[in-house]
């Protein structure tokens, strides 16, 4: 692996030097790719205009925050910005330095990329809801395809580039992670959540109650694994916030470092989506989709407003002197605020025509 960095290292150096004005724009990169940004600012958006949509993505982000964190745990792989200055690799006359931006000083191990999990993700989920709006609207034109793969590609690349230029993944680590996130997004739509939306296959006779309880299930299991992993590799020795260390002791500025990076946040954050996937994703979202003509877009838009700004107050007011609260809070929050973007916005948001639909009916 020191071969491996060692040659990571040498494309980080290549692409800090000829993008070295870039900054400004691989942050904002950063920003878009951020996990934690797409639950809490995408997600709600996307769910005032199509909720089969946002569920997908909320599925899609459960599983692969879950499956991102548990991997950097097995694989327990170095970052760039601590490794040059933990390897004996390089004598000290030969040793690179490494630029350090804002957004360098992450906490967690480095394999897979998460930002990239994430924007492959997206991307694929996006892909696959243009499709199937020309689908459903029958339009048969070709020129958007070669267009919009080329963007999507391209918006990929991006998200690649900036997370090598702060210096926060070597580039075999961002490559695996754009590698599981494309896996992911239409395995876990085209297998798990538009066959049950949508009512067809092995799951149209399945009760909403059975399928919840499934869902639980594997969330428990999955939660269960990440404490045996965890607990294991105590148990083995290894301190799974060995990184958390690294991260304090070679960050130029401590203040850059945010609990959001860490792998327990990661957990609790993806372990309340998932628990709210299994509340919230429903057949009923099918109801809410953007071409219903009995839901308002202004109530939606005005109430999602106000709970995100609402879940930002409490997010910021919760204590961080007691490790307990904090994750327990954090919990809450955000598992419920999938919840009310998927199933209370819009049923608030249809309410003002259902006298009118039943006197059609």
């Amino acid at each position: 692996m020191e071969q491996i960095y060692a040659l990571g290292v040498i494309c980080i150096e290549f692409i800090q030097y000829w993008f070295k004005d870039w900054e400004d724009y691989f942050t904002a990169v950063n920003n878009l790719a951020n996990p934690n940004y797409v639950l809490l600012y995408l997600l709600p958006f996307v769910s005032v205009f199509d909720s089969v949509f946002a569920s997908q993505l909320l599925v899609v982000m459960g599983v692969g925050g879950w499956m991102n964190s548990l991997l950097k745990w097995w694989f327990l792989e170095d970052r760039p910005f601590w490794w040059v200055r933990e390897t004996t690799f390089y004598s000290e006359a030969d040793r690179p330095v490494l630029r350090q931006t804002t957004q360098t000083c992450e906490t967690g191990p480095g394999s897979p990329s998460g930002h990239s999990t994430t924007a492959a993700s997206v991307l694929i989920l996006l892909l696959m809801w243009i499709s199937h709006i020309c689908n459903d609207r029958k339009w048969t034109s070709r020129w958007w395809k070669p267009i919009l793969f080329s963007a999507c590609g391209a918006a990929l690349g991006a998200v690649l580039l900036a997370r090598m230029y702060i210096a926060t993944h070597f580039p075999h680590q961002c490559l695996l992670g754009a590698l599981i996130g494309a896996f992911l997004a239409p395995a876990l739509c085209i297998y798990v959540t538009d066959p049950f939306i949508w009512q067809y296959g092995s799951r149209r006779n399945v009760s909403e109650r059975r399928v919840m309880m499934y869902h639980v299930a594997a969330v428990f299991v999955a939660m269960t694994v990440s404490a045996i992993t965890y607990f294991g590799l105590k148990l083995f020795g290894v301190d799974p916030h060995y990184t958390v260390k690294l991260a304090f002791r070679w960050c130029l500025q401590p203040d850059y470092i945010h609990v959001s990076t860490t792998p327990v946040f990661a957990l609790v954050q993806t372990a309340a989506a998932a628990l709210a996937a299994a509340a919230a994703v429903t057949p009923a979202t099918a109801r809410y989709r953007h071409y219903t003509k009995n839901r308002s877009l202004l109530i939606s838009i005005f109430l999602t407003i106000l709970s995100m700004y609402t879940f930002r107050i409490l997010s910021e007011h919760i204590t961080r002197d007691n490790v307990f609260y904090f994750y327990s809070l954090n919990f809450l929050l955000h598992m419920i605020q999938p919840i009310v973007h998927l199933r209370l916005v819009p049923a608030l948001a249809m309410w003002p025509f259902r006298s009118k639909k039943q006197k059609t009916q």
